[in-house]
């Protein structure tokens, strides 16, 4: 079961084809706001 590599919260593959990278995200709905998903955030590692 796919989740996000920063909050383990369940992510659908949809959701990694769009925002993630190399089959992986690092931010998601549940740890992310909209803003910083459309910024690009689910695909960089947070800091």
């Amino acid at each position: 079961m796919p989740t996000c590599s920063d909050c383990g919260e369940f992510v659908t593959r949809d959701f990694i084809r769009v925002f993630g990278v190399g089959g992986e995200v690092d931010g998601c709905p549940a740890c992310r706001t909209n803003r910083e998903l459309g910024d690009g955030d689910a695909a960089t590692r947070s800091e």
